[in-house]
């Protein structure tokens, strides 16, 4: 495949997954303008809001959309990597209440996401860089790497809301995890292409992908304050 066609479809799957993140957005609003419960909530998926609904006294169900961001380094290899973390995303939850009489509840659901980490190799102290197993020196552009979750992530866990039986203010929790195996794509300038052979190229990325790969376990903690109309 050409590099021109490559590039075409990696920018239509990301403008896929931002308009998907866009639409569960809408939706979000949507719910909060006819939700019986409206929410502001923070935690390890970033700050947002949300709209809930109760069918009946074991069944729910609530929406919500967050994000934030910030810088994150990480060390592989010897090497470091200095990056800007950035979550987007938006979530559909059923909410399973087994307790006609309580507000603790299952819930199940989908995070649809355009979460990002883009990364680039900080110079050691001698000036160089590593590249598979060869060292170069820092003449050029650093190498880069930018690492994507799955644009769809299942979601299972427990927690305790959007079950109130009166108007008024409320509190609502969150404790679970998120599944989805990451991608790292590793770029390298042309200058240091013409340096290291395309197997230490290949076995950089392939510990790029190693060490991202352990936060397929996306763990969640989520607290919220709820008015319910």
């Amino acid at each position: 495949m050409e590099k021109g066609a490559v590039t075409l479809k990696s920018n239509s799957i990301k403008l896929a997954a931002r308009a998907a993140c866009a639409a569960s957005m809408a939706l979000c609003v949507a719910g909060v303008a006819h939700g019986q419960e409206v929410y502001v909530t923070g935690g390890t998926l970033g700050a947002g809001l949300g709209g809930a609904w109760n069918f009946n006294p074991h069944v729910g169900l609530h929406l919500d959309a967050e994000g934030f961001g910030f810088s994150h380094s990480v060390t592989v290899d010897d090497n470091q990597y200095d990056g800007h973390l950035s979550l987007k995303q938006g979530g559909l939850y059923l909410d399973l209440f087994p307790f006609a009489s309580s507000a603790f509840r299952v819930t199940a659901g989908a995070l649809i996401n355009d979460d990002t980490l883009d990364a680039h190799a900080v110079p050691n102290a001698d000036g160089n860089y590593k590249i598979g197993n060869e060292y170069v020196p820092a003449i050029g552009g650093a190498p880069s790497a930018t690492a994507t979750m799955p644009h769809v992530m299942p979601y299972l866990g427990i927690g305790y809301g959007h079950k109130k039986q009166t108007k008024g203010f409320g509190l609502t929790a969150d404790l679970g995890v998120a599944y989805g195996r990451p991608h790292v794509s590793y770029s390298v300038p042309d200058v240091y292409s013409q340096l290291v052979s395309q197997q230490d190229i290949a076995d950089e990325e392939q510990q790029l992908s190693n060490k991202i790969d352990k936060y397929r376990w996306y763990p969640v903690v989520q607290l919220g304050v709820t008015y319910r109309f």
